[in-house]
């Protein structure tokens, strides 16, 4: 990522706790003129020191062009820790949201991606996986005896274990058993993770590796959708659950074709999907990673045990949910809403209009984990109405930068080829995007004719009712001149 970029400072607010206008977003963060389908790595990443720790950590040890993929990395494997934190989206507040994350990081074969297995060693290795180390020694030892034992007699009673870190390769059936375990163990769900340094290994493990895979994560990314099977042997597990499971992925572009096929990308899975896509040119060969100061190692590690503290009790069982305040934010979020609705209506892109929702969903769960982190650092608590005013300053600007980065991440690597699934039902081949907009296309005064002419050049299938009304009624940048005849307002 560029580093000659000046710093955007946060708009003044004009009250206390006030959101930035809708101006003032796209002059932080979006340059349309660079196309709807423009990569995002031109925009500028968030400062170490608005992020609380140990995502600052995270982020300022990493080369610029490795920072956007350090942070939602490091993200996404902190929010399986915070598996206790629930909010509520504004959308729909009788809902409640855990913080679902499921995140790619793609990238050429040898381009620098194992970065990624480094932060995810540094946040699970001292956490989730030593303690699924104790589990699985268990479930060892009890294989060990029921082996050596003739005909199971005088067996012990077999281990009761809560293993949460799951290989990428994992069964259906064995990632079922697993979330049985936990319901059996605590009466409810706990976040699995998942983790695969090279995605093709799902495929290369079996033939339904990956079908398996999207139908595990379609389903886990909000709770409340039960998944599992009911088969007629007892000697598979039957059960139905409400399954939450992050994930993190390497992969490369064709493995992730290969997962985000035709079907996919039109049946939501891609817009649950936080894909980050490096950049491999040979004038970042030179760009290291810096080794974490002790006082930094003993910042995270503070952090990650205070995570922790905050899931399981002393005894192993665990603490109760905590429902995070972000009432603040909803305004934030409605804004960003209503101007990727304004781009909508401006290019008639159906992409925009599928992936502006998920895109702000993924980043308002960011959002709350990152004001949970600040609550431990600064000492407030989060689940009060007053909060922290530094911290909910910071929190809207990591909302507005990873909604703009996960939307344009959508529409760079997915947006084209939605677009023509949607208006042709079949792949084209990839056009030139045109430089206009869909609306600035049109003439200062235009009737329906024109209207549809235009559509169709732009293979915009969407009625055409649809655009005049967001237009004229809800953008106000139209009226109505005569029947089916209407001018541009100019601003």
């Amino acid at each position: 990522m560029p580093t000659d970029k000046p710093h955007v400072p946060d708009a003044a607010p004009t009250t206390q706790g006030a959101a930035p206008t809708v101006t003032e977003m796209e002059d932080v963060f979006f340059d349309e003129d660079c196309g709807i389908y423009a990569s995002p790595n031109g925009m500028q990443m968030l400062r170490p020191g608005e992020l609380p720790s140990p995502l600052s950590e995270v982020v300022a040890n990493a080369p610029m062009n490795r920072r956007a993929g350090s942070f939602f990395a490091a993200a996404t494997a902190l929010a399986t820790l915070a598996t206790r934190i629930r909010c509520r989206y504004f959308h729909n507040s009788f809902r409640l949201h855990g913080l679902l994350l499921q995140t790619i990081v793609e990238g050429p074969q040898s381009c620098g991606k194992s970065f990624v297995a480094d932060i995810e060693n540094l946040i699970m290795g001292p956490t989730l996986r030593k303690r699924d180390a104790e589990q699985r020694k268990l479930e060892m030892q009890y294989a060990e005896k029921k082996r050596r034992r003739a005909n199971n007699k005088e067996l012990p009673e077999e281990p009761k274990t809560t293993v949460r870190c799951l290989p990428a390769t994992v069964s259906k059936t064995r990632l079922l058993s697993r979330s049985v375990a936990l319901e059996m163990s605590y009466n409810e769900q706990l976040t699995f993770w998942q983790f695969g340094e090279e995605l093709s290994q799902v495929s290369d493990s079996n033939k339904r590796g990956f079908s398996d895979l999207r139908t595990i994560l379609r389903t886990a990314y909000d709770l409340g959708s039960l998944w599992g099977q009911d088969y007629f042997t007892s000697d598979s597990c039957s059960a139905i659950v409400d399954l939450m499971l992050n994930s993190l992925y390497c992969a490369t572009p064709s493995a992730v074709d290969y997962l985000y096929d035709n079907k996919a990308i039109l049946g939501g899975d891609i817009t649950r999907t936080i894909i980050v896509s490096l950049e491999d040119s040979p004038e970042n060969d030179t760009q290291m990673f810096v080794p974490y100061t002790p006082e930094q190692q003993e910042n995270i590690n503070r952090m990650l045990q205070r995570i922790m503290d905050d899931c399981y009790l002393p005894n192993g069982q665990i603490q109760p949910k905590k429902l995070i305040d972000m009432s603040w934010i909803d305004r934030e979020c409605k804004l960003y809403i209503a101007r990727k609705a304004k781009l909508y209506g401006k290019v008639g892109k159906e992409s925009v209009n599928t992936f502006r929702k998920r895109s702000s969903v993924s980043a308002f769960r960011i959002a709350t984990l990152c004001y949970y982190l600040f609550s431990i650092s600064m000492g407030f608590d989060p689940t009060l109405s007053e909060g922290d005013e530094k911290a909910r300053r910071y929190c809207r600007r990591i909302y507005r930068f990873c909604a703009e980065y996960i939307f344009r991440s959508m529409l760079h690597r997915w947006g084209e080829r939605f677009d023509q699934l949607d208006a042709k039902g079949r792949i084209q081949e990839p056009q030139s995007p045109k430089r206009d907009t869909f609306f600035d296309a049109l003439p200062d005064e235009f009737d329906r004719n024109t209207l549809q002419l235009t559509m169709k050049e732009y293979q915009i299938v969407s009625p055409a009712r649809q655009f005049i009304w967001l237009w004229g009624k809800q953008l106000h940048i139209i009226e109505k001149i005569g029947p089916h005849q209407w001018r541009k307002i100019r601003k």
